[in-house]
Formats: C-alpha cells, sequence, structure tokens
C-alpha cells in the first residue's frame, strides 16, 4: 500500500469515526439531491469520496425514463433516487440494515419520492426479476468494512456473490453500474472480473491523490 493510499484512508477512516461517535445525521446535496444521512449508512459526500460522485456523472447521459432500476445496498438511497427522478417506472432499492432502509425512505420523501420500494435483501437473496439497470455501488475497502457489517461477507466474497449472479437479473440489454478504487483490493477484484468473464466499460479519474473507477457492465 503506498503513501496514498495509507494517507487517505487514515484520514477517511478519522472522518468516520468523528460521524459515528456524533450519532447525528449528516446533511448534504449531491447532484440536486438532498441527503440527510445516518452514521450507519455510507456517505457519499464528494468532500470525502469519489465513489458516488463519479458513478452519477458516468450515468448522466442513460435514459432512465421508463425503465426498472435495482439499487443494491442503497446506503442513503441516492442512486434510487436518481433513477426515479429520472423518470424510472420501477425501482428496488435494498440494504441489510432496517434503519438505514428506514432513513433511505426519509430521503426519498425529502426529494418528494414515494415510489421506490425499499426492501431488506443480502444482495440478491431477496430480489425477483429483471432489469434494465442495476447499481451496484458497494462496499471497496476491507479496512473500512468489516464482515460483520457485510453481513458475514468479506470483500473478496461480496465481489464473487455479485459478478457470479448479476445476469440473472439484468434484461438482455441491461447494464450494472459500480465503482473500485485503489485502495481496494486491486488484483483480487480483476481476478473476479476474468473468473466470470464480465464484459464492462472502465473509466479512470484521480482524486485524493489515489485513482478511482466506474465500470459500466454488460450482460
Amino acid at each position: 500500500m503506498n503513501d496514498h493510499i495509507k494517507n487517505y484512508m487514515a484520514w477517511w477512516l478519522a472522518k468516520e469515526k468523528l460521524r459515528k461517535n456524533s450519532k447525528t445525521p449528516v446533511k448534504i446535496t449531491l447532484a440536486g439531491i438532498k441527503l440527510s444521512v445516518i452514521p450507519q449508512a455510507f456517505l457519499p459526500a464528494p468532500l470525502q469520496t469519489h465513489s458516488t460522485p463519479l458513478l452519477i456523472k458516468n450515468i448522466s447521459h442513460h435514459n432512465f425514463a421508463g425503465k426498472k432500476v435495482l439499487d443494491i445496498g442503497t446506503g442513503s438511497g441516492v442512486l434510487a433516487i436518481y433513477a426515479a427522478l429520472n423518470g424510472a417506472s420501477l425501482i428496488i432499492a435494498t440494504d441489510i440494515d432496517d434503519q438505514i432502509l428506514h432513513y433511505a425512505k426519509h430521503n426519498a420523501y425529502l426529494n418528494q419520492i414515494t415510489d421506490i420500494h425499499f426492501m431488506n435483501s443480502n444482495l440478491f437473496e431477496s430480489v425477483e426479476g429483471k432489469y434494465n439497470y442495476i447499481f451496484a455501488n458497494g462496499p471497496i475497502s476491507p479496512e473500512a468494512w468489516s464482515e460483520e457489517s457485510l453481513s458475514g461477507h468479506t470483500i473478496s466474497s461480496y465481489g464473487e456473490t455479485l459478478f457470479s449472479l448479476y445476469r440473472n437479473y439484468l434484461t438482455d440489454d441491461g447494464l450494472m453500474f459500480m465503482t473500485f478504487a485503489e485502495f481496494g483490493p486491486v488484483e483480487a477484484f480483476y481476478k473476479t472480473l476474468q473468473k466470470y468473464s464480465v464484459i464492462h466499460k472502465e473509466k479512470r479519474e484521480e482524486k485524493f491523490g489515489i485513482w478511482w473507477s466506474f465500470h459500466e457492465i454488460s450482460k
């Protein structure tokens, strides 16, 4: 792990510790979406991370009108809300924590969205049907996400499950969107993509002294 990664992770973890100790939601606006993010949920703030901002930037040309969308690990709900604001006809947003789901629903209401279906599911466990778009912007760093917080998954097993099953839930012309970053298990990530013959387009950007990658994945 190089110094840039170490410095970023130390800084990010310190920020997260302060946020969790405060036990109060953080209010931010991202892509025009108002969010109140509880300590248990990932904070997609551009001043702290580049994963969610990078993803939103790279999906802006896609037409969500009338499309079916699945948001795995919705967290704050920002991506599900984005899909709703852009005309998606059916949106399923999942997480493994009922309190996180409750506050994600609250964030939807903040943005005058009432038709997202929030449900408890560990990855695809409780999901049915096929979707035009899947958001799978999940955990990246084992330092930041414990097995307990991932319902028994490691970062690697999360990726194994995701890439082995996602095709079952995409329409033939559907796409899955996710991000990765230099502080994750890079070698394991790309080996897993190769293992499951994942067809993907990748775009990288540097921020906070490290690279972040956006992945558009097809069936």
